[in-house]
């Protein structure tokens, strides 16, 4: 009998956060891709420089007063504005050492956030030596409903719309929606009226619709000089939500093999695993969740089988794992008879073409503010 000396991976994950063979798979991408709106949550967490304990900074989604803090355990706290810094001074302790926090935050006008949780712990290594193991100092966030917000909502409205904007989108659709609607109700109804304008003059645009301001684009429409496809569509009503104070954002998709380098023979064409697309995801603040709609393809929302709307990154999910698939559902709208269908993901007309547009080989882009102008670190595809 042979014994293999090949090296296997370290699965004690001892040293993981330096250097592993070990690949890691953890939620930060897809939160940061798809974060929520939270009251209270955390921005940042930091050591302190000198001995052992954290700095946490927290950040709220009104305009900030004070924290209000009630603590027990074995910690020194103290608060700075935003800012808790918890030290722990007994380094040679053979316990665990606790230590709880609730936390109110308070806005300028006297507004205040649900009390939230927080429960640290630390685990001196004397500790650990006293068992005849080596390890460093730990402190655990143990327990806490707080959210460690990787990005925030705001950082991927990358449009800015103008008065101009504004009073277009008002007089446009202003009549369509109510105050009263959830803000994804309103964009629904947004998107049947620009899949409505746009079901005449839908084919290839011009160049002249590129980089064209989407209400201009809009307006070519309307006045039948042009076409639009489906960045057309998006871009409109993308921007038609903003200028009504309703998040949204493209998603656009193209996933290209190969480049046309020259216009040398078998270097001047592309060679593409998927094609290029673009759609819109609404952020609904009632409902603290992204949402998906495909106005080229007349598609309001997609559900599961509990009857809870998707975003994009969960339909390529579905999609992509047939036995998921069965139970989603798709709200088309019918521009000619104004009807609105559910249909089952195998029966729908467009199944074939969200296969192909969420084929697991496809590149997703999403577009962030730059660094500088948002709370979050800068990505821009998935």
């Amino acid at each position: 009998m042979t014994t293999s000396t090949k090296s296997v991976p370290d699965v004690s994950l001892e040293g993981l956060q330096h250097n592993s063979d070990i690949l890691l798979l953890d939620n930060h991408n897809y939160w940061e891709f798809y974060p929520t709106e939270e009251a209270l949550s955390l921005h940042s967490i930091e050591r302190t420089t000198t001995g052992v304990g954290l700095i946490l900074t927290l950040t709220t989604a009104f305009d900030f007063a004070k924290l209000e803090v009630t603590e027990k355990g074995d910690a020194e706290i103290s608060i700075d504005g935003p800012v808790i810094t918890a030290r722990f001074p007994n380094e040679e302790c053979l316990k665990p050492q606790l230590h709880t926090l609730d936390i109110t935050a308070i806005s300028s006008t006297g507004e205040r956030t649900t009390s939230h949780h927080l429960g640290l712990q630390f685990a001196s290594k004397a500790r650990d030596a006293a068992n005849g193991r080596v390890m460093h100092n730990r402190v655990i966030v143990k327990e806490t409903d707080l959210k460690l917000n990787y990005s925030y909502v705001s950082d991927w409205i990358i449009e800015n719309p103008t008065k101009e904007d504004r009073t277009y989108a008002q007089q446009y659709w202003g009549d369509l929606i109510s105050e009263n609607e959830s803000p994804y109700g309103r964009a629904r109804a947004i998107a049947r009226s620009v899949i409505n304008d746009f079901e005449p003059q839908r084919g290839t645009p011009s160049d002249a619709m590129n980089h064209l301001h989407p209400f201009r684009q809009h307006e070519r429409i309307l006045a039948g000089i042009d076409h639009g496809w489906c960045a057309n569509l998006s871009e409109v009503l993308c921007h038609a939500l903003n200028s009504l104070d309703i998040p949204a954002r493209l998603v656009r998709m193209r996933n290209t093999y190969y480049n046309a380098e020259s216009d040398q023979p078998g270097h001047n064409f592309e060679v593409l695993l998927a094609g290029g697309h673009t759609i819109v995801e609404i952020f609904d603040v009632t409902l603290n969740q992204w949402i998906w709609i495909d106005p080229s393809q007349r598609q309001l929302g997609a559900r599961d089988a509990g009857g809870h709307y998707l975003h994009l990154a969960e339909i390529h999910h579905r999609v992509n794992h047939p036995h998921q698939a069965q139970d989603l559902r798709l709200d088309a709208y019918d521009p000619i008879t104004g009807e609105e269908t559910t249909f089952a993901f195998a029966d729908s007309p467009v199944r074939p073409n969200i296969l192909h547009y969420c084929k697991r080989e496809q590149r997703f882009y999403y577009f962030k503010k730059p660094a500088e102008n948002s709370k979050g670190q800068s990505r821009s595809a998935m």
